[in-house]
């Protein structure tokens, strides 16, 4: 439908479709004093990018609670840092390091902004298992009040990382494979996606009582591997992961998402059981009485 309307319709298309751009977050690495931001394009360069979100709001919650963990600043103003700056009320509560004021320098804020790309590349789990390993030091060196203060933090990143999806990665390395149902039955449609970029997809045709040469699991190995030997980038990447987000989001989703980083890593056993189940149901349904 997004072909056909592109096609037919070059000045027009997104709005015919009610196609909206989803959000994104990144860091601001262009400029000296970085800024952890919400954003509804991708930039052609800058730091990693990480989504599609669900909406506008879960972003900058997400950005909101992540900037709850670290020190760089809020504020969009292009900084020219001088010792009577004002500041604003983040610095006097010590959530930011006050680069404005030069408080610190370019290379020590530097550092702060390394430990927030560290932070959203894993969502977090770096960060958590060595908070747990220094809470539990902690504990055993009978210092419960440092104990007690690194687990109250510990629960914030916690809470920091379930605002975040799982689907959402960098979108450099958003990779997949949506499995929905074909349009005959026992027929699948495996819609691949690289880096972002959607590829053409794969009909496969299963039934519980055809014999097969090969294993399902062997045949959808070698039909997959093949078929993203060479993948194509040559579409909106922006608009590409729209679909997916209106897809993946819907309350009308029907069909599972498979994300891997390669190909090698698809868990195909988990692929061939929803292929499994959902030619199960489609026999059941065949064999349901009809109403006269």
């Amino acid at each position: 439908m997004h072909a056909l309307a592109k096609q037919h319709f070059p000045r027009e298309y997104l709005a015919r479709m009610r196609l909206r751009m989803p959000w994104f977050a990144t860091l601001t690495v262009e400029d000296p004093f970085p800024r952890f931001v919400v954003l509804n394009r991708i930039p052609a360069k800058g730091a990693p990018v990480f989504g599609p979100f669900l909406t506008r709001d879960s972003a900058q919650e997400y950005e909101q609670k992540v900037l709850g963990l670290f020190q760089i600043r809020r504020c969009a103003e292009f900084l020219a840092p001088a010792p009577e700056h004002p500041g604003c009320m983040y610095g006097e509560m010590n959530q930011c390091l006050r680069p404005c004021q030069c408080a610190v320098t370019v290379e020590e804020y530097a550092t702060e902004a390394t430990r927030v790309a560290e932070f959203l590349a894993t969502n977090g789990k770096t960060m958590l298992s060595s908070m747990v390993m220094a809470r539990d030091r902690a504990a055993e060196a009978t210092d419960f009040e440092q104990a007690a203060y690194l687990h109250k933090r510990l629960e914030r990143v916690k809470e920091t990382a379930a605002a975040r999806d799982g689907v959402i990665t960098e979108v450099a390395q958003f990779s997949g494979i949506a499995l929905t149902r074909g349009p005959q039955a026992c027929e699948f449609r495996l819609w691949p996606m690289i880096r972002g970029y959607w590829q053409e997809p794969l009909t496969f045709s299963f039934s519980t009582e055809q014999s097969r040469p090969a294993s399902l699991d062997s045949e959808l190995r070698v039909k997959i591997t093949n078929a993203l030997a060479d993948p194509v980038d040559d579409s909106s990447q922006l608009e590409d992961l729209a679909i997916f987000s209106r897809w993946y989001y819907s309350s009308w989703r029907d069909g599972q998402w498979f994300p891997f980083r390669t190909v090698a890593d698809l868990n195909y056993r988990k692929l061939v059981r929803e292929i499994s189940n959902l030619a199960k149901q489609n026999t059941e349904l065949s064999l349901e009485p009809k109403p006269c």
